[in-house]
């Protein structure tokens, strides 16, 4: 089953589980925030009425009806990332959010985490949309995926090339003197974190080096925002059982959440690099962009998260696009051609590997299977 048909047989499934019959009504105050008036409304309200229905009016106003309801959801959206309450941190692309390992420094975070989940939850559960986006390592922990090293590079591109260096290359003689501990920075202080009992005197050696760095990659990504992770999920879970979830991966959930965005194929084919021999003239890349043109707008977004690893457009378009160093254009480099080879790429890079295909055909062919079917980390189908 194609990747697409399988997210609208999930969605079908989906709508017939989460129906509703009543309205709840949230009289939300200007007097005091949205986030903390909405947060105090829906302690206050049992899950079974939340689940039925929300009509919210704002005091003062007197529209009501689904428009005031996207309103909220897409203002709590804006409330949740807002740095004022120390709930998640930016992601070195400047785009998308992961939690704030120093939440605490705000008293009632892990109760501001359970009701972001809730948000998520209900704006899932009622088919609304939510204006903000998460790393890749965040959608997995929603869906209870192993993060790798490869989502260290959301929040440290440098230290995420180092743990691929360390993977890539024999450390036997090289004298490192790495342990199984790391250096963390703990409100302004160094603090030497242990990443196993007895890990700081446990050398790093080419034989335990794979352990080490997804034990690196947990505490970054993992343990150090364990109960912020939790606290969400249990909101979350409220509305959207785990097992409901978890039939979608990181890609689908990322446009349940947030939806399906506008792509503009003019916009990125002006800006789109090319290399290892490709150029604008090249037959196989004026195929690939008469094979984008006539692609779905959902084969289009698969395109661009297949490439990049997420589906957001920058404002301003595509001459905006961020990798893990700052701006990245898209790029399409040249592979020699192999029977029933697939494009491959880097996501860190924006780069599409893309064969060097005999015909337009071939190529609208191996594409589509690559992204209906996935070929992250494979490259013959």
């Amino acid at each position: 089953m194609i990747k697409g048909n399988k997210v609208s047989n999930k969605l079908y499934l989906y709508e017939n589980v989460c129906s509703t019959k009543y309205k709840l009504y949230f009289p939300i105050s200007p007097s005091d925030s949205i986030f903390r008036s909405s947060c105090e409304m829906v302690s206050k309200s049992t899950n079974e009425k939340l689940k039925q229905g929300i009509a919210v009016r704002f005091h003062g106003e007197e529209g009501m009806g689904q428009g005031v309801v996207r309103e909220w959801f897409d203002i709590l959206s804006n409330e949740i990332i807002n740095p004022d309450y120390a709930l998640f941190t930016q992601s070195a692309d400047g785009t998308t959010f992961q939690p704030n390992s120093n939440s605490s420094v705000n008293p009632d975070h892990l109760n501001y985490f359970r009701f972001a989940g809730q948000i998520l939850g209900l704006a899932l559960y009622h088919r609304q949309l939510v204006n903000i986006y998460f790393t890749r390592s965040f959608y997995k922990h929603i869906l209870g995926i192993p993060v790798n090293y490869q989502d260290v590079s959301s929040i440290d591109p440098e230290y995420a090339k180092n743990l691929q260096w360390i993977l890539d290359n024999d450390i036997s003689d090289l004298g490192l003197e790495l342990t199984f501990s790391v250096e963390t920075d703990v409100f302004g202080a160094m603090e030497e974190v242990p990443l196993k009992p007895g890990g700081t005197s446990i050398l790093v050696t080419q034989d335990n080096k794979a352990e080490y760095v997804q034990l690196v990659t947990e505490l970054r990504m993992t343990r150090a925002i364990q109960p912020q992770i939790n606290a969400f999920l249990q909101g979350f879970h409220t509305f959207i059982p785990a097992s409901l979830i978890q039939l979608f991966d990181e890609y689908e959930l990322e446009l349940l959440l947030s939806g399906m965005p506008e792509i503009d194929v003019q916009d990125w084919c002006r800006n789109t690099e090319y290399t290892s021999g490709y150029d604008t003239q090249e037959p196989v890349i004026q195929w690939f962009w008469d094979v984008v043109t006539g692609l779905t707008q959902e084969e289009r977004v698969l395109l661009l998260q297949f490439v990049t690893g997420s589906s957001r457009v920058p404002h301003g378009g595509f001459a905006y696009l961020m990798g893990g160093s700052g701006l990245q254009k898209f790029t399409i480099a040249a592979v020699p051609y192999t029977s029933n080879l697939l494009p491959t790429s880097s996501t860190c890079i924006n780069m599409l590997k893309l064969p060097e295909y005999p015909s337009k055909e071939v190529l609208r062919d191996r594409l589509l299977v690559a992204l209906h079917c996935g070929s992250y980390g494979y490259t013959m189908a």
